[in-house]
């Protein structure tokens, strides 16, 4: 099987990536820089990032058999971008009025978005995993970012523990659907669940489930979305809203 290792195909992740450690960068030595051009600065990478993605609209390729890069990742790198500039533009009052150090809020921010992007990209299991958890960790920390406001505090730690607790149970439905098929990826897993004429496996079934069920407490689906209203009341609003189109 050949494999592309084209890493131009990442162009957008590199930007988030980039700007995001270039806003901390100048948060950290560029002390007289405002905190609304910081918030304007963030805004434009994740702008960047969208416009990056255009690129390789009416493509249909991959990434070393990992990452799918065709209509639909343009769509959502697009989606993504979008919202991590409404996130960045809508944090600028808040983050001058309440913070003293605002590169690294902006930097989680972008560093959700890349997950996101990861995320909805991913061609096999444990990619698609390790990009939900950088989106994850990103929004526990942006969830709890106001720490002397104990609502805030009580919010990020429910959602941090519900979400160590889904990943557990997303990671072992993984472990199953591998045990059971031989493979992480989306097309092989299909390919073996069609050609299984054996009948019923119960393994697959739980694997399936544990999966389902990891990513509702990821997404807050009902009946897993028990931690969503201290999260969201605890959350600075900004985050709020990105939590609730991202996460």
């Amino acid at each position: 099987m050949d494999v592309n290792l084209d890493w131009s195909l990442l162009a957008p992740e590199y930007v988030l990536a980039g700007w995001a450690g270039m806003v901390v960068m100048l948060d950290l030595f560029w002390g007289r820089l405002r905190k609304e051009h910081l918030a304007y600065l963030a805004a434009a990478g994740a702008l960047a990032s969208a416009l990056t993605a255009l690129i390789w609209v009416n493509e249909d390729t991959n990434f070393a058999n990992l990452i799918d890069i065709d209509n639909y990742t343009a769509l959502f790198r697009v989606f993504f971008g979008l919202i991590g500039v409404f996130a960045c533009l809508a944090s600028a009052r808040f983050v001058k009025d309440r913070l003293l150090h605002a590169g690294e809020y902006y930097g989680l921010i972008l560093l959700s978005v890349l997950g996101a992007n990861m995320m909805a990209a991913a061609s096999e299991l444990l990619t698609a995993y390790i990009s939900l958890e950088l989106l994850s960790f990103s929004l526990y920390v942006l969830t709890s970012y106001a720490k002397f406001d104990l609502r805030s505090n009580e919010g990020g730690l429910k959602y941090m523990l519900l979400g160590a607790f889904s990943s557990a149970i997303f990671l072992y439905g993984i472990s199953m659907i591998y045990g059971v098929t031989g493979s992480t990826r989306f097309t092989e897993i299909a390919a073996a669940l069609s050609q299984d004429t054996s009948g019923f496996d119960m393994a697959m079934f739980l694997g399936l489930v544990l999966i389902i069920a990891g990513l509702g407490f990821k997404v807050a689906a009902v009946p897993f979305h028990m931690w969503t209203p201290d999260a969201y009341e605890g959350a600075p609003l900004p985050i709020t809203a990105l939590i609730s189109a991202l996460g």
